[in-house]
């Protein structure tokens, strides 16, 4: 095989125990039980193209991990120190930037090119802008606002979207920004992620970061239940999680989106058919950062709770139009044993012609 060979990697019995123990801690540490995941299965002697295809992440981040291990052991599982804050903004640049804010419609393409001129981003330019409407409690007078300039310090402050589970932890990753010269506070922002009338999920890496209390109506929890758990715990099974979030990855990767209807599973154990549709943030590494959507469409579709693993993944891909032959390629069996789950499902609903069992899949006939 061409290209550079592997790094061989070796594991003592202290380092193995102390990943596998890394690789348990996702609810607390879902980064280092990914890179410990990732150092296990490079133990097994595993390519960097097969242990990314398990882990769902890419060749290039398996490498990566890899070599830091290899190098530095355990302690180069961790983050490497940041650099620290940007360049303070000089006092006379914030005023005069400040000095330029336009009204009405124009603010985003002002914002461009008062930020060329002044030589700062635009979105520098629009915090500061953003920062001169809101009022600023006096220090030492409670409920006392005033409307004077603010001060250098107030002005180039960084707000995010926090995260749903408002512990206030963890890095500017696990945060929804805002967009560039947006005309919305960012407590507008958080506001609208909470409250959407469909369920929001922000994950890393397959590992819930937060989500919203739509999602949480959906599968029945509170909306900070599950951050830090991995996506699996919403999957009827390991495969489903597994075969899906491979059909997602490549989807994602090319494109950066991805779409489809599938069983998922409620905190109580009940299967129920979900619409989802998921955007990354790095099409070169799809699952770093994603943004998903979920919306319950279980009163239009009903699952029978007898349905077993595989009769759920042929009826997920039945419902998309693919032939037994496009299933069969994808699930990686025969397209006999397809046909053998399709007639299992047309006796468990009832359904005479495939058709009919389809239109009972999308709810069509109830």
């Amino acid at each position: 095989m061409k290209g550079r060979p592997k790094l061989h990697l070796s594991l003592s019995p202290e380092d193995r125990a102390a990943l596998n123990d890394f690789a348990k801690r996702g609810g607390t540490s879902p980064a280092l039980a990914f890179r410990a995941r990732i150092v296990l299965a490079c133990a097994e002697g595993l390519d960097n193209a097969v242990v990314a295809a398990r882990v769902q992440s890419t060749a290039h981040t398996v490498s990566k991990w890899r070599r830091r291990f290899i190098m530095d052991g355990l302690q180069g599982l961790t983050d490497l120190p940041r650099s620290g804050a940007p360049q303070k903004i000089g006092e006379a640049t914030v005023a005069e930037i400040a000095s330029r804010k336009p009204d009405g419609v124009m603010a985003v393409s002002s914002a461009r090119h008062v930020a060329r001129e002044s030589n700062v981003s635009a979105s520098t330019v629009g915090r500061i802008w953003q920062n001169m409407d809101r009022p600023v409690k006096r220090s030492g007078s409670p409920g006392q606002s005033r409307t004077a300039p603010p001060s250098r310090s107030e002005i180039v402050s960084i707000k995010a979207v926090p995260t749903v589970n408002q512990k206030g932890q963890g890095s500017s990753d696990d945060r929804l920004a805002t967009d560039v010269g947006s005309p919305y506070p960012p407590d507008d922002l958080a506001q609208a992620f909470r409250m959407a009338p469909v369920g929001l999920l922000l994950s890393r890496q397959r590992v819930i970061v937060s989500c919203n209390y739509t999602f949480g109506e959906i599968f029945g929890c509170a909306p900070n239940e599950l951050a830090g758990r991995s996506l699996e715990y919403l999957y009827p099974s390991e495969d489903e999680f597994r075969h899906i979030g491979e059909r997602a990855w490549l989807a994602m990767k090319e494109t950066g989106f991805y779409s489809d209807e599938r069983i998922m599973q409620r905190l109580d154990g009940s299967p129920f058919w979900c619409h989802v549709s998921g955007r990354s943030m790095n099409r070169d590494d799809p699952f770093a950062t994603a943004i998903w959507a979920f919306e319950d469409i279980s009163s239009a579709r009903r699952v029978t709770r007898d349905l077993t693993r595989r009769e759920r993944e042929v009826a997920q891909l039945l419902v998309t139009g693919k032939s037994s032959k496009r299933i069969a390629r994808e699930l990686q069996i025969s397209h006999r044993t397809v046909e053998a789950h399709r007639a299992r499902l047309m006796r468990k609903y009832a359904a005479m012609t495939t058709g009919e069992l389809i239109g009972k899949l999308l709810g069509r006939d109830r």
